[in-house]
């Protein structure tokens, strides 16, 4: 256990002002699903997008950074129209800025995870949305533990946490007829 706060202050010590500013997005993030106002919720996913945009950005993953940027301007997007012509849109744009920016393997995860989400938000609803998006922040996880961001870990983990216990809910909750 202290050996692991060793290497998370080693991270934080190696880059103090991208970890701060990742870990000022995980606050916006947990911020952002505490709002009961969608226009509320809106605003805050956008505002987590560009502030954990900047954190990638200054740790060095732009490519990661772009893919966040993007996803904020998709989601807010996508709560005025699920089109299937603006969700490709949106895919091309990911694929067209991300892979000439891959240097490392592990810069994949954001392209696939970016895609995964960008499909749910679009062309899926209810578990079956948030089961795709529980994949894509699967990718999210793994790129942000791999290349050493506190702040995107940890938010991503979260998401990971409540979209897994939001998925239970609305399964233990649906007709009783599709079990029989």
């Amino acid at each position: 256990m202290i050996s692991h706060l060793h290497a998370v202050a080693a991270l934080f010590a190696a880059n103090p002002l991208a970890q701060s500013v990742g870990l000022l997005a995980f606050v916006i993030g947990i911020s952002a699903f505490v709002q009961r106002n969608d226009q509320r919720l809106r605003t805050f996913l956008t505002l987590y997008c560009v502030v954990i945009g900047a954190h990638f950005f200054l740790l060095g993953a732009h490519t990661a950074a772009y893919a966040a940027w993007l996803s904020g301007f998709r989601s807010f997007i996508s709560t005025h129209t699920r089109h299937v012509a603006v969700m490709c849109f949106f895919l091309l744009i990911v694929w067209v800025l991300g892979v000439p920016n891959i240097t490392q393997p592990i810069q994949w995860l954001t392209l696939i995870g970016t895609t995964l989400g960008t499909w749910a938000l679009y062309r899926e609803q209810g578990i079956r949305m948030r089961l795709i998006m529980l994949m894509g922040t699967v990718c999210w996880v793994t790129h942000n533990v791999v290349i050493g961001s506190i702040g995107g870990a940890l938010i991503e983990g979260s998401f990971l946490f409540v979209n897994s216990h939001t998925v239970f809910r609305l399964w233990r909750l649906r007709p009783a007829h599709i079990t029989n």
